[in-house]
């Protein structure tokens, strides 16, 4: 879920038109600035396998989720032949907070018949021992009766193990991408993960589902950063913008799609088989998706680059040149000499010697924090919010696209420290106000505020990933950017953990979203705005980010103040 949306995408236009396969011709460049069908047919194979990303991230949230049920009660009932509410139920257990208990029961009196009533109850309690369960949803609760508070544990273990997989794929993910390419970890993840998904949706017991929820996270981890990256190299350099955010909107269409299957199929190992399934296909992508030009340049392979250029090319009706190919092969040298890192410290030397960067680093990583816990806690507490699970589901994905195109339009107008705080403080401020609102009062309300926290919270989220890049040096940018991406997963492993704070306060979790969010708002004001400032390339740089602006804006200002006296 990120959104790369800056203006400093400004290159040169040469390069430009070279990325496209051009040649120098002004009307060739602007011809490749446009949607060409070799782009849409790329864009679109890439796009439908990162919207199988949301299913592979979030189907945890139905195959372990919450069903109804309540106590059998054998002397009243057969197992084949009841109902979910009898006209006895409200009789045959303890009314709690004016609810139901589902875990313990009245003892049936001595003298009941096979019909029993109302008064066929006494006053002594006992634990049940099977129960009834109270729709067609089928989910690893009912599959195995993960019923009770002593249960419930194990339904939200499989959220962290899901993350703690993700965790553990990220620090093997961009060595073998490096490594072996962008398209290969696109593809072979995307298919493997096809193959333990189908595997877990077999599952014999718990343990054995347990055990492929990990190993599929672990398989998905690199799938969505290269698709990005293989994306962003599809589109010309006026259109990356646009790309972006339809990148990072297809995550929030395949979480929409998501929760229509799930609200179809009510059954978490078909819903498994229909999420993972098409992933198979995957194998295939190889034949419409070219591998990275950045990529294939850093190997040396200039001849799969020039197949690629010619391709674009010729799929896109435009005309291509050896010259123009080999000054796009100089340019690409040039700029991989020019990246060379003057500073041998190790990264975490060069940041110790520096407690501005120091700084920055623990508040990023503070602000990833926040924002995977926030995110990922709203998506997984949406179905048991009031109303219908699957559309509440639904609702609160599809405010995400809004989200990604008004940070877009914010960072590029206002910054990005003014969109990131903002964009948090009401996050926190919807989170906690949607627990306040009477549902009595407007019926709506408390919904409406639920979708308008998670709607900031996903804005402040593409924010994060750009600010962090531009905070850092050149020398750092990758390792950090990278280390603070790593500790925001502690943010997404603890969020599945959350819904087991409403047996202590039911308002606890959303307490505790708003609570970090206004944190994180407040600390996100230290660091210095970036818009329309240079990348830095050393950690000096870096540091003296935000002040030369100040002192360019006090001399400008000294300056008006001159002339008008002078006048």
């Amino acid at each position: 879920m990120w959104l790369c949306c800056s203006r400093k995408d400004k290159v040169d236009p040469l390069r430009s038109g070279l990325e496209n396969g051009v040649t120098n011709d002004p009307s060739s460049e602007n011809a490749t600035e446009k949607f060409g069908f070799y782009q849409i047919m790329v864009f679109t194979f890439i796009s439908i396998t990162l919207m199988l990303t949301a299913g592979f991230a979030f189907s945890y949230v139905f195959t372990a989720g919450e069903v109804k049920y309540r106590c059998f009660v054998p002397e009243c009932e057969h197992s084949e032949k009841t109902t979910f509410e009898p006209s006895w139920l409200n009789s045959s257990a303890p009314i709690i907070d004016g609810v139901i208990s589902r875990c313990t029961r009245y003892v049936v009196q001595n003298d009941y018949s096979d019909t029993c009533t109302e008064v066929s109850f006494t006053n002594v309690t006992r634990d049940c021992d099977s129960w009834i369960y109270g729709s067609d949803e089928y989910t690893i609760l009912n599959e195995w009766n993960f019923t009770c508070d002593t249960n419930r544990w194990k339904l939200t273990l499989v959220g962290t193990i899901q993350h703690t997989g993700q965790f553990v794929g990220l620090m093997f993910a961009g060595y073998i991408s490096d490594r072996y390419g962008r398209r290969t970890v696109l593809t072979m993840a995307t298919s493997l993960s096809g193959v333990s998904g189908l595997i877990q949706s077999f599952s014999m017991n718990y343990w054995m589902f347990l055990t492929f929820e990990f190993v599929n996270a672990t398989i998905v981890a690199g799938i969505y950063s290269a698709g990005f990256i293989l994306g962003m190299e599809t589109m010309g350099v006026k259109n990356r913008v646009f790309g972006s955010v339809i990148i990072s909107s297809t995550f929030a269409v395949g979480e929409v799609l998501l929760g229509l299957i799930a609200s179809l199929l009510k059954s978490w190992r078909m819903l498994l088989r229909i999420v993972y399934g098409p992933a198979l296909l995957a194998i295939f992508l190889p034949l419409v998706i070219p591998e990275s030009v950045r990529w294939l340049m850093s190997k040396k392979k200039h001849e799969q680059v020039d197949k690629i250029y010619y391709k674009m090319a010729r799929m896109n009706g435009l005309q291509v040149t050896d010259e123009a190919i080999n000054m796009f092969r100089e340019q690409n040298v040039a700029e991989t000499k020019s990246e060379l890192v003057l500073d041998e410290r190790k990264p975490i030397v060069q940041v110790l010697h520096s407690s501005v960067i120091l700084i920055r680093l623990l508040v990023c990583s503070f602000c990833w924090i926040t924002n995977t816990f926030v995110y990922y806690g709203l998506s997984l507490n949406s179905v048991a919010f009031g109303g219908y699970k699957y559309l509440n589901f639904i609702l609160v994905a599809i405010v995400e696209i809004p989200a990604f195109c008004i940070g877009c339009v914010l960072n590029n107008h206002i910054g990005r420290k003014s969109t990131l705080s903002g964009a948090f403080m009401l996050s926190g401020l919807f989170c906690l106000a949607s627990q306040f609102v009477p549902a009595e009062t407007w019926n709506h309300g408390p919904l409406f505020l639920y979708m308008a926290g998670k709607l900031c919270i996903a804005m402040a989220f593409s924010t994060t990933y750009i600010f962090t890049a531009e905070l850092f040096p050149t020398t750092l940018r990758n390792s950090l950017l990278g280390f603070c991406s790593m500790i925001g997963r502690i943010g997404s492993m603890l969020a599945p953990q959350t819904p087991l704070l409403t047996q202590i306060m039911p308002s606890l979790p959303f307490i505790l979203f708003g609570t970090m969010g206004m944190i994180a708002g407040v600390l996100s004001l230290i660091f210095p705005e970036t818009l329309g400032t240079k990348l830095p390339d050393t950690v000096w740089e870096a540091e003296k980010i935000g002040k030369e602006t100040r002192k360019i804006s006090n001399f400008n200002m000294s300056l008006r103040q001159k002339s008008s006296i002078e006048r």
